[in-house]
């Protein structure tokens, strides 16, 4: 192997997966993070809310081969099933966000117009889509799991015995489950997925941590269902 082979295998694919890998991971952690807005500042809330904007379009980036693949290939259901999950998914991504700088009380709170940070509409958006993008990037996540799994473990360099891994993905599949329809239930997300005015919810009145857990739960369950989903289409 020459020195420009070297190089290409040990220095663009070192660092290409493993910036992937970590856009990957951060994605969900400040999503909940920025839906947490009760137990934060509402000035770390719009911060994080970018910086989340920012992740999300570094992630397509990573990724802009999937837009350049649109028109190739044949169409099965799986295909389309993902793609329409993953449509969906950005077009919410960027109404709640754009609806969350229209409403901004400290970002954009001098260039914003009054009638528009007052506009319920954008409010209600703003509250209520989250629950959506929690639904949608939980399949988007679960769709793409098997892929994301491998590339963890041969970044770490780990692996379990197989009986270990089975009782290990039992037990997180259990509690995954009961946190997320617990979760659920808690927040309304029926309710909310209909643009129903909510401010308080049961769960928004447990602690802090709590209230991670079952926004972390609830995402878990529709990783789970994505899992399903991939398995099914094979």
């Amino acid at each position: 192997m020459n020195r420009r082979e070297c190089l290409k295998v040990t220095g663009r694919g070192a660092l290409t997966v493993p910036g992937r890998l970590v856009v990957t991971t951060c994605l969900p952690v400040v999503f909940i993070a920025v839906m947490s807005f009760h137990y934060i500042p509402k000035l770390l809330h719009e911060i994080l809310g970018v910086a989340w904007l920012l992740l999300v379009l570094l992630h397509l980036y990573q990724n802009r081969s999937w837009l350049k693949n649109l028109r190739q290939g044949s169409w099965s259901f799986g295909r389309l099933l993902g793609t329409v999950i993953d449509s969906l998914l950005i077009l919410g991504v960027l109404v709640t966000i754009l609806s969350g700088l229209g409403i901004s009380n400290y970002l954009l709170k001098e260039v914003m117009p009054l009638a528009v940070q007052r506009s319920i509409a954008l409010h209600q958006y703003h509250v209520s889509l989250p629950y959506a993008l929690l639904i949608l990037s939980g399949l988007h996540w679960g769709l793409h799991w098997q892929g994301w799994k491998r590339q963890w473990q041969k970044r770490m360099n780990w692996s379990l015995p197989k009986m270990a891994g089975r009782l290990l993905a039992g037990t997180l599949a259990a509690f995954v489950l009961v946190a997320g329809v617990w979760g659920s239930v808690m927040n309304r997300v029926g309710d909310r997925l209909l643009m129903k005015h909510i401010f308080a919810t049961e769960a928004t009145n447990q602690p802090g941590g709590i209230y991670v857990l079952l926004l972390a739960g609830m995402l878990g369950l529709y990783v789970l269902g994505g899992i399903v989903l991939g398995r099914s289409r094979k």
